[in-house]
């Protein structure tokens, strides 16, 4: 703007605040509007949007400057003044360099991205807060009941959440505070829980060859332990070739299992079979299984033949 135009501006905004701190005695009013007109100049020549997009209404500074100094009822704005104009400037030096004004022309455009991401981490908060001891991870398993209710309202969430960002948009920027509370209060829950999640789901990993996760073309998502005599097993605790417990993940594949619980409160991930039940509430039943002859001589061959047949004596 012009320095005519920027002069009208000052003396305008000067004038009107002034006029809503008229109350005060004028001691305390001239000690507490001290360089005024300066500090606007100087804002005013910093970008070419008007003082009430910087600074607000003459109103709410008016408000902003009696609770700064302590609603201006002692001489005591006189001893905060040089402290307030060194604040001021420290705010002007930063907001007046080029990183800051290349990084403020650059957030505006990531608005959209916010508001999707918005949305999504609400859900992932709220589906965290529901089903907490549930496998839940960050892209939904759309071959679960879970995970389909789980995108319907992620994609639900993320149009409601573009739609509140384009008419807080329209507001020109001046969300309300309730508004920028709930962001706060979406964003941190909503990482929180993305953090405590594993990153891939294992329905989208490629185990790769040799190492299937499937047998005979299906998901393994129980284990049956039998004796060699047919008779079927309980509480078989399975571990792998290092030691670690043997653990499977039946709730990817819409399974709810009751875990055994240890003397310490933990779940017993290991001990087989699993007590489960389907999506639907029934009870899922052990597998109808063969079970091998038991061999008529536990010798190995070449042994039986041997003591079948024993070498001449000389």
């Amino acid at each position: 703007m012009d320095d005519e135009t920027l002069k009208n501006a000052v003396a305008g905004y000067a004038a009107a605040v002034r006029a809503q701190l008229s109350d005060l005695p004028q001691a305390e009013r001239e000690a507490l509007l001290e360089d005024l007109e300066d500090h606007l100049a100087e804002i005013a020549q910093e970008a070419d949007s008007p003082l009430t997009s910087r600074l607000g209404d003459p109103a709410a500074y008016a408000a902003e400057l009696r609770a700064a100094y302590g609603g201006a009822t002692q001489p005591a704005p006189r001893r905060f003044a040089r402290s307030r104009r060194l604040l001021d400037a420290s705010t002007r030096r930063i907001t007046g360099s080029e990183t800051y004004r290349a990084v403020r022309q650059y957030v505006p455009e990531l608005q959209p991205a916010w508001w999707v991401l918005r949305g999504y981490l609400a859900v992932v908060a709220l589906a965290v807060l529901l089903r907490g001891d549930q496998n839940i991870r960050p892209i939904p398993n759309p071959f679960t009941s879970g995970g389909l209710v789980e995108i319907i309202a992620m994609v639900a969430a993320v149009v409601g959440s573009v739609r509140l960002g384009r008419w807080a948009q329209q507001r020109q920027g001046r969300a309300t505070w309730k508004l920028r509370a709930g962001n706060v209060f979406v964003a941190v829950p909503g990482l929180i829980a993305l953090a405590s999640m594993s990153t891939p789901p294992s329905w989208a990993m490629d185990s790769g060859p040799g190492m299937p996760d499937a047998y005979a073309a299906a998901p393994t998502t129980n284990i049956y332990p039998y004796s060699s005599d047919g008779k079927p097993l309980q509480g078989v605790l399975l571990y792998d070739q290092d030691g670690r417990p043997l653990t499977l993940s039946p709730s990817d594949y819409g399974i709810i299992t009751q875990y055994v619980i240890a003397a310490d409160g933990q779940p017993v991930a290991n001990e087989y079979p699993l007590q489960q039940t389907a999506a639907d509430g029934s009870r899922v039943v052990p597998p109808r299984v063969a079970i091998p002859p038991a061999s008529a001589s536990t010798l190995p061959p070449a042994a039986s033949s041997s003591r079948a047949n024993p070498p001449p004596s000389p």
